[in-house]
C-alpha cells in the first residue's frame, strides 16, 4: 500500500499508540479474569466505546449523519465480528488458560497471514526486507511464548493439561481470526474514512452482542461487582475506543500488513507489565524474543 511520507509517519505513530493501549488493557483484563466473565468484558468495552466512536466520526465527517457506502458495509461489519468479537473472545479464553505472556505473542503472530492475504487479494507489494522483518517478528513472539516452567507450576492448580491445550488452540484460532479481520478491514476502508468506519463497526458489534448477553443471563449467573464493572468499563474505554480508533487510522495510512506487524510488537510491552503486575515468569528466551520482535519492527517500518 503506497502512501505519502507524512501519512506513513502518522500511521506508524498511531500503530504504536494502539499497541500500547492493547498491551495495557490485556494485562488489566488478565488481572480481572477471576472477577468478570468474557461476555461481561466484551459487552462493557463495546457499549462504552459506542458513543465515543460516534463522537470521533462526527468530528471527522463534519456532520451528525454518518454515511457508509453500501458496498463497504459487509466487509466492515464482518471484519469487526470475526476479529473483535469472535477473535477477542477466543483470546480472552486463551489467556485465562495459558497466561498473557503465551497467549498474546502466539496470537500476535498473525501479521504473516495478513501479509499473504493482502498480497494475494489486495495486491500488497511483497518487499523482501519487510518479509524478513515479519518473519523475525514471528520468531520473536515465538520465543516470548516459551515462558519459564515457573509459570506452568503456578497455573497448574487451576488448569490441567487439557485446558492448557485448549488455550493453545484458541490462541492459534485467534491468530487466524485477527488476520482475516485486518485483511477484510483494509478492503472495507476503500473510500471510507477511518473514524466513520470505526463507528459503523462498533455499532454493528454492539447490536450483535445484545442477544448473546441476554442469553448469558438465562442461568441466573451473578454479575460482576460494581467496582469490577467500573474498572472494566474504564479499561474498555481505552482498549476499544482509543486503541481501535488508532488502529483503524493505522490500517488506513499504512495498510493492514504494516499496521498489524507494528501492533504485533505488543509482547515487548506485555512482558514487563505481566512480570511486574501479574507475577508471570520471564526467562532468557522471552528477553531474546522481545529483542527480535523490536528488530523485526524496525526492518518493517524503515521500508517506505
Amino acid at each position: 500500500m503506497q502512501t505519502t511520507s507524512d501519512a506513513y509517519l502518522i500511521g506508524i505513530i498511531l500503530a504504536v499508540v494502539a499497541t500500547i493501549f492493547f498491551s495495557v488493557t490485556n494485562v488489566i483484563y488478565k488481572r480481572m479474569s477471576d472477577d468478570i466473565s468474557v461476555m461481561d468484558i466484551m459487552v462493557s468495552r463495546m457499549w462504552v466505546s459506542l458513543p465515543v466512536s460516534y463522537s470521533f466520526a462526527v468530528i471527522a465527517a463534519g456532520s451528525y449523519r454518518i454515511v457508509i457506502p453500501l458496498e463497504a458495509m459487509f466487509p466492515l461489519a464482518f471484519s469487526m465480528i470475526i476479529g473483535i468479537v469472535i477473535g477477542d473472545a477466543m483470546y480472552f479464553l486463551s489467556q485465562e488458560r495459558i497466561g498473557v505472556t503465551r497467549a498474546f505473542p502466539i496470537s500476535m503472530s498473525y501479521p504473516l497471514m495478513v501479509y499473504a492475504l493482502t498480497a494475494y487479494f489486495l495486491g500488497e507489494p511483497v518487499i523482501p526486507q519487510r518479509v524478513v522483518g515479519a518473519f523475525i517478528v514471528v520468531a520473536g513472539v515465538g520465543l516470548v511464548a516459551r515462558t519459564a516452567k515457573k509459570e506452568n507450576s503456578e497455573e497448574s492448580p487451576r488448569w490441567d493439561r487439557q485446558d492448557m491445550r485448549i488455550g493453545l488452540v484458541l490462541a492459534f484460532l485467534t491468530l487466524v481470526a485477527w488476520a482475516l479481520s485486518d485483511s477484510i478491514f483494509q478492503f472495507g476502508l476503500i473510500g471510507v474514512g477511518a473514524a466513520e468506519a470505526n463507528f459503523f463497526r462498533t455499532l454493528f458489534a454492539s447490536v450483535a452482542l445484545v442477544p448473546f448477553f441476554i442469553l448469558s443471563l438465562r442461568n441466573n449467573r451473578a454479575l460482576p461487582r460494581k467496582r469490577t464493572i467500573a474498572y472494566a468499563t474504564l479499561t474498555g474505554l481505552v482498549g476499544m475506543s482509543f486503541a481501535i480508533l488508532a488502529g483503524s487510522y493505522a490500517v488506513k495510512f499504512l495498510g493492514a500488513t504494516v499496521a498489524s506487524i507494528i501492533i504485533a510488537s505488543g509482547p515487548a510491552l506485555t512482558l514487563p507489565l505481566s512480570v511486574v503486575f501479574l507475577g508471570e515468569a520471564a526467562n532468557r528466551s522471552v528477553l531474546v524474543g522481545t529483542l527480535l520482535t523490536i528488530i523485526g519492527i524496525i526492518l518493517v517500518t524503515v521500508v517506505i
